[in-house]
């Protein structure tokens, strides 16, 4: 499943409802602190070669840095722009419960196993402000390109990489109400898509202070699912999800 960013970004040339009042940037960096779960499986249709990546590859909870910029602005029909950047980069070891096959290779039940992931996402949303005052209504597409490389090396049956890319067009909406004369609002915002079997959602729920000094504190909740069903080869039900929290710059 390969989609093109020109049919993400096409959609969008619809008129703004409405805008920001002034140009307005927002800088910010998120450490994230994440459980990871689900199953992994690579050419095989057969879910009976699902692999646990608790149980059986070793995963457990990781950590990482993400970062994004969103500029607003009030020009008509021309839609905001945020772009993140979100690179998971995890390894673990384990202990193949049962006899399964993973790509050309089959691994022995029993087999001690290490194995790598690299999820690299970046996200380019195009949205417009439908509603922006004390209640806030974004509604936009989000293209995400996902570049993940991962492997699974036996101790007896060798080793076996993974390699799935491409870019998903994603509905985007984000919700918020700011709470007045405080500098606190909460908000909640997220993209999704299904495509044939497959099923893509990111979604963050969080509290945000901005101060009068160009600093904001920003904590929350994040949650990445990958429900894949022959996503260039790849079939998988994965979920990365935990709290988080951070810094931005706003002018």
């Amino acid at each position: 499943m390969r989609l093109s960013l020109t049919a993400a970004t096409a959609a969008l040339l619809l008129p703004a409802l409405s805008g920001a009042d002034t140009l307005g940037v927002r800088i910010g960096a998120n450490y994230w602190d994440y459980d990871i779960s689900g199953t992994a499986r690579y050419k095989t249709k057969l879910s009976s070669n699902d692999i646990d990546v608790n149980d059986e590859l070793g995963y457990d909870n990781g950590n990482l840095g993400y970062f994004y910029v969103i500029l607003e602005h009030p020009v008509p029909f021309l839609p905001n722009v945020k772009i993140s950047k979100t690179d998971i980069d995890e390894d673990a070891n384990g202990v193949i419960s049962q006899t399964v096959t993973y790509g050309n290779i089959t691994f022995q039940a029993n087999e001690a196993v290490r194995s790598d992931v690299q999820l690299d996402q970046t996200d380019i949303t195009l949205y417009y402000s439908v509603l922006d005052n004390v209640v806030n209504l974004d509604l936009g597409l989000n293209a995400k390109y996902i570049d993940s490389k991962g492997s699974i090396t036996g101790a007896i049956s060798g080793t076996e990489s993974a390699d799935v890319s491409g870019w998903v067009p994603m509905a985007y909406a984000g919700v918020g109400v700011d709470l007045p004369f405080s500098g606190l609002s909460v908000s909640a915002d997220g993209s999704y898509v299904t495509y044939q079997d497959s099923d893509f959602y990111d979604f963050t729920v969080r509290v945000t202070y901005s101060s009068p000094w160009r600093v904001g504190l920003d904590a929350g909740y994040r949650k990445i699912k990958l429900d894949l069903d022959d996503f260039d080869g790849s079939y998988a039900d994965i979920e990365f999800d935990g709290p988080y929290a951070g810094l931005y710059l706003h002018f």
